[in-house]
Formats: C-alpha cells, structure tokens, sequence
C-alpha cells in the first residue's frame, strides 16, 4: 500500500495500490490467465467484467455518485440506483432478474442482461472465435481486427477503440476526469457527478445553449 501523502500508482485491472511500478508490474502477473477472475481485494467478490468490479470498489469507498433523476436520493452503485428506481416506476419495469433483482422494460432486455450472471456468450467473432455475452461488446471487439478508434481526446485528438481505453488515456493528462464543466472548469467523475455539480450553479451562470455533452473531454464518432 502507498504511504501516507505519496501518489498511489493502481493496477487498472483490479484497483490494488502501489509505491512503484516495480510493484505494480510484479502484481500485474495475477492476471495474464485468460480464466482469471477478476475479483474485490477488499472482500474477494469476484466480478466478470472490470467496470463492474470499478463499481462495486466505490461501495468500499463511501462514494454514492448514482443520483435518482426523481427523488434526487444518491446511491453506491448502479444496481442499488436501479432497485430503487422501481419506486418510482412500478409497472414500467414488470421483468425482474431472479439473481439481482434488477428490473427492465422488456423481456428481451432482461435476457441479454441475465448473461452477465449464467455466462452465457452466444456472440462470436468470425475473425478469432472470441465469445461474447452481448453484441455491443462484440462490436466494440471488431475494432481489434479492423484498427477502427471511434473515441478521440478534445485535448491531444488521440484516438482509442473504446471508452474504457479513452478515460485510462484522460488520466494520463494530470489525471483529467472525463467531464468538465464548461463554466468553472471542475472536472467530474461520471456524468451523475456532473449533474450534481451543475446544482451548484446559479440558473442565471448556466448559458441557454448549455447541453451535458458540452462537458464531455472526449468524442465519439460511433
């Protein structure tokens, strides 16, 4: 663990903290297995994906940045947001996850979501027989084979194939979140931290043409 007042450097794929990049390569070892779970060091939840594992690790940290577009309540996480948006939305959400509890507005939807829990991956790439569970992953897997880089950055115009590429590359200008206010300059997390932070700001300072997409530090063509 780093020491009190350093600069942690993380391992982008499980979140662990260290003093140096020594360290930090000597960890990343744990994961060359292509079956290697990913999993919570914290508390050894294991995750299929890592943007889930990024999610659950903001339980540990106390940030609740989900806010409720009704009520205005925050949430640790995604799926504690969507578990109480049933509130609001009763008989708009009627198809329910039997493993999470997550509820969605068609069958087909619930579906594709249930394969996160079975692992079940009915999409496969003909160029190298990858399997996916869902066919935007699959889309977003194509880019390796065609070189496609649909994400660039407003502030070198560097190029990545995906968002997750886009934001570890954004970090690397001074640690630059991906949304930033167009009228304080604050940088912002998520765009639910976005909209908290617009709150702040006096309905008069907000120009008429203001949109959220005006925040965002990167574009994309896709």
């Amino acid at each position: 663990m780093p020491v009190a007042g350093e600069k942690a450097i993380v391992c982008d794929q499980c979140g662990a903290q260290f003093q140096t990049e020594e360290s930090l390569e000597a960890h990343r070892q744990i994961h060359t297995g292509s079956d290697m779970a990913i999993f919570c060091l914290l508390c050894g939840k294991r995750f299929q994906t890592q943007p889930a594992l990024q999610q659950h690790m903001e339980v540990h940290a106390g940030v609740r940045s989900y806010i409720c577009s009704e009520c205005n309540r925050t949430f640790p996480s995604h799926t504690a947001l969507k578990r109480h948006l049933r509130s609001h939305t009763a008989g708009d959400h009627p198809y329910e996850c039997e493993f999470c509890g997550s509820c969605f507005r068609d069958e087909s939807t619930l579906k594709g979501h249930k394969r996160i829990h079975t692992g079940e991956k009915p999409y496969e790439c003909n160029g190298c027989g990858k399997k996916f569970s869902l066919k935007h992953q699959l889309e977003t897997h194509y880019r390796v084979h065609t070189g496609e880089k649909p994400f660039e950055c407003k502030l070198c115009h560097q190029r990545s194939r995906d968002y997750s590429a886009m934001i570890k590359h954004l970090r690397t200008h001074n640690g630059a979140s991906p949304y930033q206010c167009t009228i304080c300059l604050e940088y912002c997390p998520s765009l639910s931290a976005m909209q908290k932070h617009m709150k702040a700001h006096k309905p008069e300072d907000v120009p008429p043409d203001w949109r959220i997409e005006k925040t965002y530090l990167y574009l994309c063509y896709v």
